[in-house]
């Protein structure tokens, strides 16, 4: 994902990241712009389940703020929610997020 409060050129950019979910692996990752419609990441093959998942999603930036935001579905089918919690005792989670600027051309 582009680093929080950065500045980006407009047009296609890689949005991207790792996913974890241990001992079940991580199905699927989903990224969104400005709280829209979950698009869907794609996935790089791992060996196990137990393997950070690299994931990217190729965004249309367009002049303006943003906010972009993804969540992962591990293969029993459970999807990350938007509440944030401490890894401790059942792993951290709450959308990763950053907020980007996109220039005007």
């Amino acid at each position: 994902m582009p680093a929080g409060n950065s500045t980006i050129p407009p047009g296609r950019t890689p949005v991207a990241g790792v996913a974890w979910a241990q001992h079940k692996g991580v199905a699927a990752v989903e990224v969104r712009v400005d709280r829209g419609p979950w698009q869907q990441a794609r996935l790089a093959a791992v060996p196990d389940i137990d393997t950070w998942r690299q994931w990217v999603w190729e965004w249309d930036a367009t002049p303006g703020t943003h906010l972009l935001e993804a969540r992962a579905t591990d293969a029993t089918g459970y999807t990350q929610t938007a509440v944030t919690a401490q890894p401790p005792p059942d792993g951290a989670s709450g959308y990763p997020s950053a907020a980007v600027t996109v220039r005007r051309p």
